[in-house]
């Protein structure tokens, strides 16, 4: 079964986008390390947190079918309501903190009805696990369905491979990819709810 075939709003280019803004959030923290200035693994590891969820949230503002559900540390999205975190580890070997289900997490599962979402268990989780390198670069990006404290279903996500849909929000990315533009800030969150002109 793919993501897709588990709910209809994980598509095969939503994935693929979220996993290239994780990716770009991370490839930023690792150009700011320094050793020099007295930089360590545990600030890549903070800075990577911190720029993913930068990146996810300021193309939240383009993006109809993203959406930020908590902002927080624990930070959690969702793309097409479906609530989703990340965590850096294997995909198969998920911890204690990323099994643990968000509020925000149960309440958006709460608004899907039985013919909306084919539960492989009870409230499943959906986590993007980021695999690394000793230097803290990528190694793989898979997409994980969590069925209690083991996946159910695993999809790699082809990181070399192009978003193919394109909308008038999307532009060229540094690397030949599509990807979301970026925010302009509050403002055009603002203009995306509509709430401002």
């Amino acid at each position: 079964m793919t993501p897709w075939e588990h709910h209809p709003a994980l598509t095969r280019d939503r994935l693929i986008t979220i996993a290239k803004l994780i990716e770009r959030g991370r490839n930023d923290a690792l150009d700011r390390f320094d050793p020099n200035l007295g930089c360590t693994g545990w600030n890549v590891g903070c800075d990577a947190f911190s720029f993913q969820k930068h990146q996810i949230e300021t193309a939240s503002v383009d993006i109809d079918w993203l959406d930020i559900l908590d902002p927080s540390m624990q930070f959690v999205f969702a793309i097409g309501g479906v609530p989703v975190r990340f965590y850096r580890g294997e995909p198969d070997e998920p911890n204690a903190r990323t099994l643990k289900q968000s509020y925000s997490e149960l309440h958006q599962a709460s608004l899907f009805g039985p013919e909306e979402l084919i539960q492989l268990a009870p409230e499943p989780l959906y986590r993007f696990a980021i695999e690394t390198d000793l230097d803290g670069s990528i190694t793989a990006i898979t997409f994980v369905v969590l069925d209690g404290d083991a996946p159910a279903l695993t999809w790699r996500v082809p990181l070399d491979e192009p978003v193919t849909k394109v909308s008038p929000l999307w532009v060229a990315g540094s690397d030949g990819v599509d990807l979301p533009a970026p925010a302009v800030g509050i403002a055009a969150k603002k203009k995306k709810d509509g709430t401002t002109e």
